[in-house]
């Protein structure tokens, strides 16, 4: 399994009802539709303002596609609009093992 991690502040007109819709959105339209997507995990930070993304695939190379393919997503600008600008940073996971 290979997992986006994305952190971000909100921008100041967006609130978390509306960055929750949009997901739905995004979702609905467009992620859903990726080949090896599995999940999407968007969680409010404990400390401070921010929040941070967890996006689940099957492999690295369906990540990277899907990431390829962003300019197609049909409300992208809706979805990008709620970032505060500067405040977008990732990393990639690759598992290695799972435990209980």
């Amino acid at each position: 399994m290979f997992k986006d991690i994305i952190t971000y502040e909100l921008d100041d007109d967006v609130d978390e009802a509306y960055l929750l819709n949009i997901a739905g959105e995004i979702i609905e339209s467009w992620m859903s539709k990726q080949p090896g997507f599995i999940q999407w995990d968007i969680h409010k930070n404990t400390i401070g303002d921010g929040y941070t993304d967890i996006v689940y695939w099957e492999t690295r190379e369906a990540a990277q596609a899907a990431e390829q393919q962003m300019g197609n997503i049909p409300n992208a600008a809706d979805w990008f609009s709620c970032y505060k600008e500067g405040s977008i940073g990732s990393q990639n996971l690759q598992q290695l093992g799972s435990f209980k």
